[in-house]
């Protein structure tokens, strides 16, 4: 006989209440509400733990054949009643359901969390384990019950799953009123920049009419006056003018085309009027990608710009080239040899104004790489930047990438 059936053989000998008195102690005197079944289901053993939390004292229950009067409104069996009878798992599923496990410690064993009602204190949440008593020869002559009451438990996970609900409703709210309130401030900086074109406009022809007006009597100083009018007035319009662009993604429809971008970057390059010393380099055999082209122009116009215009180089050079990804997405570098960003900006540079020099060192309106990330942003994809100070910038732009043509596949480069 193994060591574990001698103990089950322990367990059996105690299945009569005038049987193993140490053993019936033992059980009485348990922290751990514990009852005992015979193999004809008739109570044995109904410690004084279980009496207290069930309000159903010992003297009441051992000889019964009823243990479910302490538990439940109405007759059914108790998990000692189904291991006993080697209930399978669907008539064990009949009546705990979902909340029914096989014990991992106890071969035949069974654990269940249920709420009891008729238990003491208006009633209480239980985790059960109900075990089976065998004799020498392997026979179920009874089982053993223990019970937990993790009411306190149930009530800590209730209030944590509570407050998780309403932080999620609260964080939602925030969303909800954080998108509003950037709504709000995107229709406001649209209106406003609007609005402001038109002064400008007339304050730079205002301008223009009294230097002609005056043309000839002014001074060499009253002349830098006018000059620096006409710069001041240009800023302006560019801001206004970028102001717009950034305001109007995500307000106005997309309308993503099939784009050869090998295509689309040369006539962007060949666009910008390049200075004699400044040069563009796009590797060959691009990739088609679906995409709005407007934000397309608006993120590489911008990265190429600051290649070229951040440059102290006898030879401003900015590269393009590209790879793809295993996920079906366009890797494109953006590549220059100017002045290079400190990595402690590299989050800052992206932010709306954000500029790392005077406009007397670089001209710009602060907004071009907000606009980038934005632009981006709406087109699924994302933007980075590795640079060190004083040796270049790496843009690197993911986009989704996709055929112009469903049956060919995207091109690939080793």
């Amino acid at each position: 006989m193994t060591t574990e059936e001698g103990r089950a053989g322990h367990f059996a000998a105690a299945a009569s209440p005038a049987d193993e008195p140490g053993l019936a102690q033992i059980i009485d005197a348990s922290p751990i509400p514990t009852f005992v079944l015979d193999r004809k289901h008739v109570i044995t053993h109904w410690n004084r733990a279980l009496a207290a939390i069930s309000g159903y004292p010992g003297e009441q229950a051992v000889g019964r054949s009823d243990p479910w009067r302490a538990f439940y409104p109405q007759p059914r069996p108790v998990l000692a009643n189904l291991v006993i009878d080697g209930a399978d798992r669907a008539q064990l599923a009949a009546h705990y359901g979902d909340r029914l496990r096989p014990s991992p410690l106890i071969e035949g064993a069974f654990e269940a969390e249920d709420f009891l009602p008729p238990l003491v204190g208006g009633g209480r949440w239980l985790y059960f384990t109900a075990a089976p008593l065998y004799d020498d020869a392997g026979r179920i002559i009874g089982a053993i019950e223990t019970l937990q009451d993790i009411t306190e438990r149930r009530a800590a996970e209730a209030a944590l799953v509570s407050y998780r609900d309403q932080l999620e409703d609260r964080v939602r709210q925030r969303t909800s009123e954080l998108s509003e309130a950037n709504e709000e401030l995107d229709h406001y900086a649209y209106a406003v920049s609007h609005d402001l074109r038109s002064p400008l406009r007339a304050m730079r022809n205002y301008a223009d009419f009294l230097e002609q007006d005056l043309a000839g009597t002014l001074s060499e100083e009253q002349q830098s006056y006018f000059a620096g009018m006409r710069q001041a007035l240009r800023h302006g319009e560019d801001l206004v003018a970028d102001l717009l662009a950034l305001s109007a993604i995500g307000r106005t429809a997309i309308s993503p085309q099939a784009t050869p971008l090998g295509e689309f970057l040369a006539e962007l390059v060949g666009g910008m009027a390049l200075a004699e010393d400044q040069c563009v380099r796009l590797a060959p055999a691009w990739p088609t990608v679906t995409a709005e082209r407007t934000l397309l122009a608006q993120i590489f116009r911008n990265l190429i710009g600051n290649g070229l215009k951040f440059n102290h180089a006898a030879r401003k050079t900015v590269d393009l080239d590209w790879q793809a990804t295993p996920a079906g997405y366009c890797t494109i570098t953006v590549s220059d040899n100017g002045i290079g960003i400190e990595p402690r900006f590299f989050e800052q540079i992206f932010g709306i104004f954000q500029r790392l020099h005077t406009r007397h060192e670089f001209d710009g309106t602060g907004i071009g790489l907000a606009l980038v990330r934005k632009a981006a942003h709406h087109l699924h994809g994302s933007v980075q930047v590795a640079s060190t100070a004083g040796a270049g910038s790496v843009f690197t732009i993911v986009l989704p990438l996709q055929s112009a043509d469903p049956h060919e596949t995207s091109h690939e480069r080793n």
